[in-house]
């Protein structure tokens, strides 16, 4: 007998013989060598479950059994010692002796994650994967999984026993409810087919969320403008009243504003419809897009309100609550909707225009205005207007007989008023068409605005603006009788800008060129700025200098103070955007755009993103604390000053908490943080951006919503007492934070000058501000499900090169070129003046932000910004946004991508990234205000911590290329969900692309809980009817119930179960597919009833376009025949509704087979709708009739030849192109294919130095430049038409799972060499290929090199618990194949079944094997079938077809094992979907032959 740890050359006796000759030499006692010691030895071994392999066949133990006896502690001790130096022996090569490999267990997993934390499953699943080194014919054939509470796996609460199974992916916990805010630790011990005990001996854990447990009073917070230290005098019972007429459509009265006019309440009589309406809005932002309207009332059966007629309105506000009378009616009560008080503000008056008409203006008149304190017993009137003098105390409006009358205008109570009475003077250089300046500011979408112009007609002329919650109007004055254009363009100029209450007088050197009245009633001395616009037509371009304003006591202009100044000679700049540089000898602000708008606003006065904070003291040691946190935005927590990481370390998750819909759920984080603890006081905090939720990426989805926080922080104390810390209004706010602005699309602007202590408990708050109840989330918080977003490590990218140019050079372009004044290696330190531009090439690009260490001086502004691409010459006309050399942005549209960052001046200097947003970029470029220099700058990757699991490598290096692209790509891209880009104004899950890319990212990746968490995502945000929608999480993009995207529904589910293994994902998603099918069987029209989902996308982006109703039908036949396979796998009896499903959806796919061909087939059964996608769609979705689909395949042949060897599909044609060649045996177009070279193609992207997909075949191209869509819709980082490497898996390198055994338990190794004889221009023979899959089982490799004779040379490689079916490509049916050396027939783990179709067919046990193939004799040639019968497809999966030339009088298909699955007297369709894979034989008997043929299932 002999051990499993012994080396396998000797047995037990002569081992132990070996080892007491050798106790001498190594001081060990020989008695300690018998045998039937070091079977005792055995044995306590294999009772350790915590051993640890240091070797192969070597095993150290971690510490002591579990339960050992007393008796055997001593021995134990001994034995382990003379064991070591006996493997130290052996080690050193006296022994002379090979050992075995001992098995392991490793790669544990639960829920699919490495050791989560803070999940929400009450039967949490866990999986492992064997390691036998490649042991040939290794099986797990039991398992045992232990459960414990503590990390030395002393305390078990859960033991499954020895379960005899080779299940080893998806074991449900079985042991009693968990509790929550708990860490289990799990170890499993397997057992092999050669008896064989292994035990886990990496650690392993999960750690429970909330389970129910609840928040303990924790509140969704927001932060407020209101003082800590008045929060005691807040008045929260009080009125509002006035007198009011409406003279034309509505009158509005504000209240509870606060300071900046960015939060209020308005309540509204609308007479628009006709008819009397009260409609209260809430403002949660200072535009337009930021209210919401809570009702629409009709006032008629209250009291009918009619144009020309008096009403007395009053408000009454008890804290949470208003009351509405008019004339003392009561029309309304209503809680605050953002929950707490209403508060108490400032007051007006808010008339507009017409919903529909903006020419059509609200118009009334208002009296008595009158806000009383009615706290107490004594009501005081805190304000009281009844207009008889002259004296208007609102901002604007008019006097008129005693009352106040207000048109289209905001009038705010300011009882100080005073006309503005203000200077702007500033020196101004017009580079190109027109120089833009903003006055009288109150935000990006509020200002006016002169604009010099000198592009749009014959003379200059003063363009005036007044933009109003982002809608400009305006109007123009001539400068043709003062300047030229010449005179204006290109030399420096003096303007004056004189504001004297509704009068602006405009000065140009001096000289008086307008005076204009304004009639807006937004006139203030406000922020100054430049504005700009860029598009393929227009390209404006300025510089400034010399800026002041001065304002003036009196409206005579005498006395006047220089409010604001800014020259741009010292180190900072105070503008939001625009370039300082050196011009006209000084240095001026250049300001220009690359898309549409930008606006270099005043800055200075900025708020922060709101911070939270809350002190509390820690009574005494505090054995464990556990945070749960999440925001209504992005969120980063901080304990007693640091960052709160994973387990107290550095290690952090960022963009928290990721993107879900948030109409229906938000994520909540788990942490422990026990290490930030002290006893004693402490401070806990939390700083929350924009994100997905307030930000523009949400595309109105949310309104205009407040950013939100909630925690609860969980302290166990030594005693085992708890105590929660939760958040609530005894916490407190602030925007005095470093950040000034975290958004997704924009970026990140962060201060450095105002960084503080703010998280740490000795910290004076005394400023801040009171918090309040955020209310505006009113969805689920669910535990965070899936991979975390880090800064990946190992992608992190050093710039190959730093180019610094000033300016530019004339080349006979739009823009010209960049005027390099040098260059250097990527890692030297630069040092860059102001008026200089850096360029960064990182050499990839890739998804992340940038880490940096400045050194400069304090207020030194550096603004970093963020492109894939550089303009290639300069010209316009080849789409390029400026001089050739220059970044290139067009393509971002509205995303400004720019991170800001002021130096606080640290003498050794500062380092920084980013943590609220993320660029997508491969260049980055640098300017600054001041002299600076930067070292240590690099590329930190970003993105969701997939593992990767693949590899590919051909001998051709484009390939190769081309498979870095994809990977990058995806990884650039899977970043919470699965977006479209990393970098323009979108981001987002686009269900369509997904679907097509989402096998091939199986294949890269360790994808099961990513998707699994965006299916959820999908499901949330699935319409009521059943539509999926084409983005997920949905927002106001895009529609629904489009198809080819929202069948994505179906699609990757199934491609998730196929891949993984993982029937989870089928069963949670089942009832929301039977709604979407459902849905689609509504769609009829048109005389058909199977008409699919819409037709908005079709075939997006094809060069050819595709009928879009023909790819819908096609699509519906696809999902109903993937519906039917879905229902068969979840059914467990005939009886169940899922086998019913599985009929229902089988009868489906046949009926929507049928009208497709009556509706989309010729007469010789051939698509009417003739396209590359029409063809690739009918063979690949089995619609065509069998008697069609050889004349198909040679049609689409054709087609493709006769285009050049190129493909003309979209997102869908391409995404099953190369794929279903390959399934109908053309796999010398496939190889064409990929090796194309020209536009379009998958390499001529790389040979433009590509390091991503792109989303275009000609996104750019040498001929025309950049795209020129009209969209701009040109992402250089685009996964979709990556979906060629899973056609490079499947079939050149030939991993490909099985349906029957998915996950890749059993596995079909189908190489496919390029064994073309002709070659298309240019093109070269792919002569090695290899690709490696890491599944749940372990890494399956596959490796073919094609050899002179034209045969192969194959490597394969099993995992263990796992066996292969290969298909190994043949010359002749006489070849000789061998394995290692061997005949096939005679080696280990090898069944060779017979060859079919030129392949041989091969069963593989697991383990690494070496075939070969030779010519061999001609006596081996086996007999020939007729050609009279006809079976397609061979090889097969689900369906199998027999015809033949002659009667049939039987047929019959035979398994292996001798049962007979098919006995008819006829041939047809056979449905094979419940066969297992391999050989079967089938029998024809007509009245004059029997034929027998052998058919191999897939």
């Amino acid at each position: 007998m002999t051990s499993a740890y012994l080396p396998k050359k000797y047995t037990l006796p002569q081992f132990s013989t070996l080892l007491a000759i050798l106790s001498p030499r190594l001081c060990l006692d020989p008695d300690s060598f018998a045998p039937e010691n070091i079977f005792r030895y055995n044995d306590i071994m294999k009772q350790d479950k915590d051993q640890r392999r240091t070797s192969p066949g070597t095993f150290f133990p971690g510490h002591a059994p579990k339960r050992p006896t007393m008796n055997w502690m001593q021995d134990r001790t001994r034995l382990l010692s003379l064991f070591r130096h006996a493997v130290l022996w052996c080690a050193i090569g006296l022994l002379g002796m090979h050992s075995t490999y001992a098995m392991e267990v490793e790669r544990l997993r639960t829920e699919a994650v490495k050791n989560p934390v803070g999940i929400d499953v009450e039967k949490p699943m866990f999986s492992w994967m064997m390691d036998a080194n490649n042991e040939r014919g290794i099986r797990q054939t039991a398992y045992e999984i232990s459960v414990f509470t503590d990390a030395a796996h002393t305390t078990q609460v859960w033991t499954s026993g020895r379960i005899e199974s080779d299940r080893q992916i998806d074991v449900p916990y079985g042991g009693n409810q968990l509790s929550p805010s708990t860490r289990y630790y799990w170890t499993v011990t397997v057992w092999d087919n050669k008896g064989r005990e292994s035990t886990s001996s990496e650690e392993a854990y999960f750690e429970t969320g909330l389970l129910g447990s609840g928040w303990d009073g924790a509140r969704w917070i927001k932060a407020t403008d209101t003082p800590l230290s008045s929060t005691e005098n807040v008045i929260t019972h009080y009125s509002v009243e006035t007198d009011f007429e409406i003279e034309n459509l509505s009158a509005g009265i504000i209240f509870a504003s606060n300071a900046e006019h960015s939060h209020y309440y308005m309540w509204q009589v609308n007479l628009e419809a006709g008819y009397p309406r009260f409609r209260p809005h809430i403002w949660r932002g200072p535009n337009l897009t930021d209210a919401t309207c809570l009702a629409e009332i009709d006032l008629r059966p209250f009291i009918d309100v009619q144009l020309h007629k008096t009403y007395h309105l009053r408000i009454e506000v008890d804290g949470n609550v208003a009351r509405t009378y008019i004339d003392d009616v009561l029309i309304d009560t209503r809680t605050n909707p953002d929950g707490g008080d209403y508060g108490y503000g400032t007051v007006g008056i808010r008339q507009d225009r017409a919903l529909n008409n903006y020419n059509d203006t609200e118009r009334a008149y208002f009296d008595n205005f009158t806000v009383t304190d009615l706290e107490g017993e004594n009501p005081k009137i805190l304000l009281h207007e009844d207009f008889s003098d002259e004296n208007n105390p609102f901002t604007t409006g008019q006097i008129k007989d005693g009352r106040l009358f207000i048109e289209a205008s905001y009038s705010w109570y300011s009882p100080m008023h005073t006309p503005a009475v203000y200077a702007l003077d500033l020196d101004f250089l017009i580079e190109r068409d027109n120089a833009g300046i903003i006055f009288s500011g109150y935000d990006t979408d509020n200002f006016h605005l002169w604009g010099i112009n000198v592009r749009d007609k014959d003379t200059p002329f003063l363009r005036r603006h007044v933009k109003t919650n982002g809608t400009f109007s305006s109007n123009d004055a001539d400068l043709g009788k003062f300047f030229t254009k010449a005179e204006l363009t290109g030399s420096l100029h003096h303007l004056t800008i004189k504001v004297k209450g509704t009068t602006v007088e405009t000065y140009i050197d001096g000289a008086l060129v307008d005076t204009y009245t304004d009639t807006s009633g937004r006139l203030k001395n406000g922020l100054v700025g430049f504005r700009t616009y860029h598009d393929l037509t227009m390209d404006e371009m300025a510089y400034y200098d010399n800026i002041k304003v001065t304002t003036y006591d009196e409206e005579d202009g005498t006395q006047g103070t220089v409010t604001f100044s800014e020259d741009f000679e010292g180190s900072g700049m105070a503008f939001s955007d625009g370039t300082v540089v050196t011009k006209e000898g000084s240095k001026m602000l250049c300001v220009h755009s690359t898309y549409e708008e930008t606006c270099a606003m005043q800055t200075g006065t900025e708020k922060g993103i709101p911070l939270f904070r809350k002190v509390f003291t820690a009574k005494s040691t505090v054995k464990s604390a556990k945070i749960y946190a999440s925001a209504l935005g992005v969120f980063d927590l901080f304990i007693n000053g640091k960052r709160v990481g994973q387990d107290g370390t550095t290690m952090y998750d960022e963009l928290k908490p990721g993107w879900t819909d948030y109409r229906k759920e938000i994520n909540y984080m788990t942490y422990d943080v026990t290490p930030l603890i002290q006893e004693g006081e402490n401070a806990v905090g939390a700083q929350v951006s924009n994100g997905w939720w307030g930000g523009a990426i949400a595309h109105g989805m949310y309104g205009s919503p407040s950013l939100g926080f909630i925690a609860k922080l969980r302290l166990e104390y030594e005693d085992g007492t708890i105590e929660n810390i939760v958040t609530g209004t005894d916490w407190s706010s602030s925007y005095c934070g470093p950040v000034i602005l975290g958004d997704i699309y924009n970026g990140e602007t962060y201060d450095a000058r105002r960084e503080s202590a703010w998280s740490t408990p000795g910290y004076d708050a005394s400023q801040w501000f009171a918090t309040t109840e955020n209310t505006e989330f009113n969805g689920e918080i669910t535990a965070f499900r899936g991979p975390t977003v880090k800064v990946r490590d190992f992608l992190r990218r050093p710039p190959r090169s730093i180019t610094v140019y000033e300016g530019t050079k004339a080349s006979g372009t739009t823009y010209g070129t960049i005027n390099v004044v040098r260059t250097l290696e990527g890692t030297e330190t630069l040092r860059l003046k102001a008026g200089e531009t850096a360029l960064f090439d990182l050499g990839q690009n890739m998804t992340g932000w940038v880490r940096f260490t400045a050194k400069g001086q304090r207020g030194t502004k550096l603004r970093f910004k963020f492109g894939e691409m550089l303009n290639d010459t300069g010209a316009a006309d080849r789409a390029n946004d400026g001089p050739g050399g220059s970044l290139y942005t067009y393509n971002l549209r509205t995303a400004e991508a720019t991170l800001h960052y002021t130096l606080k001046g640290t003498e050794d200097g500062e380092t920084f990234q980013p943590s609220t947003t993320f660029f997508g970029f491969r260049y980055c470029e640098v300017t600054t205000t001041s002299d600076v220099e930067i070292s240590k700058l690099t590329g930190e990757f970003v993105g969701s911590d997939l593992d990767e699991l693949a590899t590919f490598e051909t001998n051709h290096p484009d390939v190769n290329q081309l498979y870095s692209n994809i990977i990058w790509s995806q990884r650039d891209n899977f970043l919470s969900v699965p977006t479209d880009c990393p970098q323009r104004d979108e981001r987002l899950g686009w269900t369509g692309d997904t679907q097509v890319f989402a096998r091939a990212a199986s294949y890269n990746t360790d994808t099961r809980a990513f998707y699994r968490k965006w299916l959820n995502d999908l499901r949330q945000s699935q319409r009521e009817d059943g539509a999926y929608p084409e983005i997920a999480p949905f927002c106001n993009f895009w529609g629904f119930g489009n198809s080819g995207w929202a069948d994505a529904g179906v699609i990757v589910p199934w491609t998730v179960y196929l891949m993984t293994g993982d029937q989870c994902v089928l069963s949670e998603s089942y009832a929301s597919m039977s709604l979407y099918m459902d849905w689609l069987s509504t769609q009829s029209g048109g005389g058909f009833k199977y008409n699919g989902a819409g037709t908005a996308t079709g075939d997006w982006l094809s060069y050819e376009t595709t009928d879009g109703r023909y790819v819908s039908v096609c699509y519906y036949a696809y999902v109903a025949q993937l519906m039917s396979k879905i229902s068969g796998v979840l059914s467990e009896a005939q009886s169940d509704r899922f086998h019913l499903d599985s009929l229902k959806y089988t009868t489906l796919y046949d009926n929507i087979k049928e009208e497709f061909q009556r509706r989309y087939l010729n007469e010789d059964g051939l698509p009417t709708v003739s396209t590359q996608a029409s063809y690739l769609m009918a063979l690949k979705f089995g619609l065509l009739p069998e008697t069609a689909i050889g004349k198909a395949r040679e049609v689409l042949r054709k087609k493709i030849t006769d285009n050049g060897y190129k493909l003309s599909t979209g997102f869908l044609g391409t995404s099953i192109l190369n794929q279903t060649l390959s399934a109908e045996g053309m796999d010398d177009l496939a190889y064409g294919l990929l090796l194309q070279r020209e536009n379009p193609s998958w390499l001529y992207s790389v040979d433009q130095g590509a390091t991503t997909i792109w989303e275009r075949w000609d996104s750019y191209t040498k001929d025309g430049g950049f795209n020129k869509h009209p969209w701009i819709m040109n992402s250089f980082n685009h996964y979709s038409y990556g979906v060629v490497s899973e056609w490079m898996f499947r079939y050149v390198g030939g991993i490909e799972a099985d349906e029957a055994q998915p996950g890749f338990k059993h596995i079909i190794l189908q190489p496919t060499p390029d064994f073309r004889s002709e070659f298309p221009t240019g093109q070269k023979r792919i002569t090695q290929a290899k690709a490696s899959h890491l599944s749940g089982y372990g890494r399956i490799s596959s490796e073919w090199q094609y050899k002179e004779d034209g045969r192969i040379s194959y490597t394969a490689t099993v995992p263990a618990n796992t066996t292969a079916t290969l298909y190994l490509p043949v010359q002749d049916e006489t070849d000789d194949i061998t394995e290692s050396g061997k005949p096939a027939e005679e080696a280990e783990g090898v069944n060779l079944k017979g060859i079919v179709d030129g392949k041989a067919v091969i069963e593989l046990q697991s383990g690494t094997y070496q075939f070969g193939t030779e010519k061999g004799s001609p006596d081996r040639v086996e007999e020939s079938t007729s050609q009279n019968l006809r079976i397609h497809p061979n090889p097969f999966c689900d369906r199998l077809h027999l015809s033949c030339g002659e009667d049939i009088r039987y047929a019959s298909v035979t398994a292996c094992n001798g049962q007979i699955l098919y006995r008819q007297n006829r041939g047809g369709n056979i449905d094979t979907s419940a066969w297992a894979s391999g050989i079967y034989v089938v029998r024809v008997d007509t009245p004059e032959h029997s034929y027998i043929e052998k058919v191999v299932k897939k």
